[in-house]
């Protein structure tokens, strides 16, 4: 493709739009991993330093992430990372909740075999891979989106990421502290299986129900891992 000016200021550069997205990439990273610890403060210049680039990439990274609800940008040259807290956590399921089970209740009725064939490789793969948080959530999120794909829209797409990567943060921050016993894990398989089994027999208000329980139990567990982690190291004041 030739380069020329048509004169033209609102189109930004592909090579910026890539930056952003990879800075925007790698804070996300260290917010999941906690080397950005929830409450801490965030230093632009420091970030500026790091990656050895201008400030503008910086601050556009935080910008979506702000939208995410991950960061909150402060007056001058910081950033908060959010801290993470049972009420939030909370919220977040009782959003998941109501969005994912209506989406249960469209898609369920008309499932082909198809999506049930790619929810049950997805759990396949969930079953054998190392329980590393990125990779269970990625395979994770791939069994419940094959399931609900054909019925999920943009707005839906939108929703539910955000709402995923919100869920997934407190899996990641609260892996060392989740019930790890072999029984434990295999119930979590098991859970899958059931609604793998009703979306197969059609019994749809089964498969939501299942699917809330599913919810249900997931929020659980990560409660009992946050109540372990604020006893164990309090958060940083905001």
């Amino acid at each position: 493709m030739s380069r020329r000016s048509n004169g033209a200021t609102g189109v930004r550069p592909i090579a910026h739009q890539s930056l952003v997205d990879r800075v925007t990439d790698e804070i996300h990273r260290a917010i999941l991993n906690g080397d950005l610890a929830p409450g801490s403060t965030v230093s632009i210049v420091d970030l500026c330093e790091r990656f050895s680039i201008s400030h503008i990439p910086v601050r556009e990274a935080l910008r979506r992430l702000e939208s995410e609800g991950v960061i909150s940008l402060r007056p001058g040259r910081s950033a908060l990372v959010a801290t993470v807290t049972s009420e939030e956590l909370r919220n977040i399921y009782h959003l998941r909740k109501l969005v994912e089970g209506d989406l249960c209740l469209r898609a369920a009725p008309h499932m082909s075999k198809e999506r049930l064939d790619d929810a049950e490789r997805a759990l396949a793969e969930y079953i054998g891979i190392e329980r590393e948080p990125s990779a269970l959530a990625a395979k994770h999120h791939a069994f419940h989106e094959a399931m609900l794909l054909d019925v999920i829209g943009p707005a839906d797409t939108m929703v539910l990421g955000l709402l995923w990567k919100a869920s997934d943060r407190y899996l990641h921050l609260l892996m060392a502290d989740l019930d790890h016993k072999p029984e434990t894990q295999e119930s979590r398989i098991d859970e899958h299986r059931l609604l793998l089994d009703l979306a197969r027999d059609g019994k749809v208000e089964e498969f939501k129900d299942a699917w809330i329980a599913h919810l249900e139990s997931t929020e659980t567990a990560l409660m009992k891992a946050l109540a372990v982690r604020e006893t164990a190291t309090p958060q940083a004041a905001s």
